[in-house]
């Protein structure tokens, strides 16, 4: 069922984000130009707000060395702000001034996680918060441990073990630390933490919800999963064990080459988690081979699930589409997954939202070619990161000029609101006009 209001929700949630940025991009800029004499233009304040706020983690600046610690904590603040959604925020900013959750802060709060109606909306708030708190907690105890074993000082591991967590789980990719996680990739600890952080921010805080009830209730009541939520851990299971083989047939003998082979395995797997809307890295990603670095393409435009911390066109998208095409090619009269049906308009739908993702990166790609002097593949890699609010970059997003970092600034932002939402904000909805016309036969393939 779908609930109608004077604001369109997907308008309120653009402006959300558009506000936020702002402010954020105006306290750094104050930040560190008035509180650290370190020159930011307005621009790069831009650049990184929307960065911190999209959860993306690239960076026209480096927040280790160009960022005073007042900074770095403004990009944390932004960092938990975007990843938990602005309708999340101020649903939060009620409940703490005491006032009254309304029907349209449900309806917009449920609308920021993608989920239609108003019913449910103060549950699913306090397990997204509970989710987020805990999950954030054991991160931080887990990286403040393995920050500790490598030689940190025990209030700089706090720092970093808090910053790391909110930044992992948050899928933002944004650290603190020299070269990033470049000197950790032969330790287990950091790395291992911020996988688990990644993925579990990026199943979606609905399919968490409902795992919990299921293993709440699993003793007093029958509770089902949704096909849903099955899906999604099919999909990001699926990934995360294809990329890593693929990186490792890639990439055993180019980036890898000098590693054991445990750690061949290790960082190839963390690539394949972080691929996927994270941003961190062990290994540069301008070292992989061309394969390598088109199989990031891939993933970065997959993303993560909907209702996450994380980007791209979503796992149920491409889940969606898969089961589609093997339908077709089994001659099926309708898709079906696990016994159950997916409607039209569901097809309709993935289909479009990756048709508009595809034309996006095909016209950021083009547009930045004509902006900057850079080799295309370094550029298209750019502009899937930033669209897919990942982070990863092949070492040209220091080099790009105003104009260049305007464009990029856009797309994380496309990709953050999402772009069939940022879209159905500029368009008005015709419906149905209940006229249908005769079909016709037109040849496909």
């Amino acid at each position: 069922m779908r609930f109608h209001t004077s604001y369109k929700v997907e308008r309120v949630i653009v402006t959300g984000f558009l506000l936020v940025i702002l402010a954020g991009a105006f306290l750094l800029w104050l930040s560190n130009n008035f509180v650290y004499a370190k020159s930011l233009s307005p621009v790069d304040a831009l650049f990184m707000a929307t960065s911190a706020v999209c959860v993306t983690g690239l960076g026209v600046v480096d927040i280790a060395t160009d960022f005073g610690l007042l900074s770095q904590v403004i990009m944390m603040a932004l960092i938990q702000i975007g990843g938990l959604g602005i309708m999340t925020g101020m649903m939060l900013l009620s409940i703490a001034v005491r006032r009254r959750i309304g029907i349209r802060s449900r309806i917009f709060f449920l609308g920021g996680l993608g989920v239609d109606g108003v019913q449910g909306a103060i549950t699913l708030f306090f397990t997204v918060i509970r989710y987020t708190l805990f999950l954030e907690g054991i991160g931080s105890i887990l990286l403040f441990a393995g920050f500790v074993l490598n030689g940190e000082a025990l209030l700089r591991a706090v720092y970093l073990a808090v910053f790391h967590s909110v930044s992992a789980f948050c899928n933002a990719g944004f650290s603190p630390c020299l070269g990033g996680l470049h000197g950790y990739r032969m330790t287990l600890i950091i790395p291992g933490t911020i996988m688990a952080l990644i993925v579990l921010g990026g199943l979606g805080f609905p399919v968490f919800a409902e795992y919990a009830n299921y293993f709440k209730f699993k003793r007093r009541q029958p509770h089902r999963v949704s096909v849903y939520a099955k899906l999604v851990l099919m999909i990001t299971g699926g990934l995360i064990v294809g990329g890593t083989v693929l990186f490792l047939l890639s990439d055993w003998n180019v980036a890898f080459k000098d590693f054991p082979v445990w750690a061949k395995v290790w960082n190839a797997l963390f690539a394949s988690v972080t691929t996927r809307t994270a941003g961190f890295e062990t290994v540069p990603s301008g070292s992989l081979s061309g394969l390598g670095q088109a199989l990031m393409i891939v993933l970065m435009i997959i993303g993560a699930s909907p209702a996450s911390t994380g980007g791209g066109v979503k796992t149920t998208t491409f889940g969606v589409l898969a089961v589609s095409v093997w339908s077709e090619l089994h001659m099926r009269s309708d898709p079906t997954f696990l016994n159950r049906g997916i409607s039209e308009r569901t097809e309709r739908r993935a289909l479009s939202v990756i048709a508009i993702y595809l034309f996006t990166i095909l016209a950021g790609s083009v547009l930045l070619t004509l902006i900057e002097e850079m080799p295309f593949s370094a550029i298209i890699f750019e502009v899937a990161s930033a669209l897919g609010t990942v982070g990863l970059t092949v070492g040209v997003t220091t080099e790009l000029s105003t104009a260049g970092k305007l464009v990029i600034t856009l797309l994380m932002f496309w990709g953050r609101v999402g772009l069939y939402s940022f879209i159905s904000t500029l368009v008005t909805a015709d419906g149905d006009s209940g006229i249908h016309y005769p079909n016709t036969h037109i040849p496909i393939g």
